[in-house]
């Protein structure tokens, strides 16, 4: 089983280093480096010049591409109820199709769990084989089948990939937060800033 090492949300700008102030708006992206998912927040000048790829401190790792990134805002003050923004997580689920690494499996599973949980996925037919046991899964009113590989956690592991789960998506603004690039490099309903961002 994969150990995952997730780093939670920042207090500075991974690229600069420069610290966020409070409720100041920022970027957090997800990507493989060398099999782990990396956190990383970065300030909108930072994050501007990874998107364009002038070389900056915003620039990613070699070989790592941002699987999604969302906006959120700085906040010190640490939440007491468990929040889940479920377009996101279904947008994750979705993205993480054919994946092959094993934490990004293990990661599909638990949002395939926490999707049925909400009725977000209906479960279809459970298989047996060759790569081990598998979830045949839909999306109410749509037709695609996913496959999700089923793993066997004991309950505190189970507490412990949620909980880290949660740390990724800590402080995610809003449903459109979340933007996952396409494939010409352009984000997909991105909204336009303004004055007031």
């Amino acid at each position: 089983m994969a150990e995952w090492k997730i780093e939670r949300r920042q207090g500075a700008c991974s690229a600069c280093e420069r610290p966020f102030d409070e409720g100041e708006r920022h970027v957090s992206t997800l990507a493989f480096r060398a099999d782990v998912l990396a956190r990383d927040d970065l300030c909108e000048p930072c994050f501007e010049e990874r998107r364009a790829g002038t070389g900056g401190p915003g620039q990613a790792d070699a070989g790592a591409e941002d699987l999604l990134w969302w906006f959120t805002r700085h906040s010190v003050a640490k939440k007491r109820t468990l929040q889940l923004d479920l377009p996101t997580l279904e947008r994750l689920f979705l993205d993480l199709e054919g994946r092959a690494e094993q934490h990004a499996r293990e990661l599909r599973y638990v949002l395939c769990l926490l999707l049925m949980r909400k009725r977000r996925l209906k479960l279809e037919t459970i298989e047996r084989g060759a790569e081990g046991e598998s979830f045949l899964v839909k999306r109410p009113r749509h037709e695609e089948r996913y496959r999700v590989f089923a793993f066997d956690f004991d309950a505190d592991r189970m507490s412990e990939l949620q909980s880290q789960l949660q740390a990724i998506f800590d402080g995610v603004e809003g449903e459109d937060g979340v933007q996952l690039p396409t494939e010409d490099g352009s984000t997909a309903g991105q909204p336009e800033a303004t004055a007031a961002d």
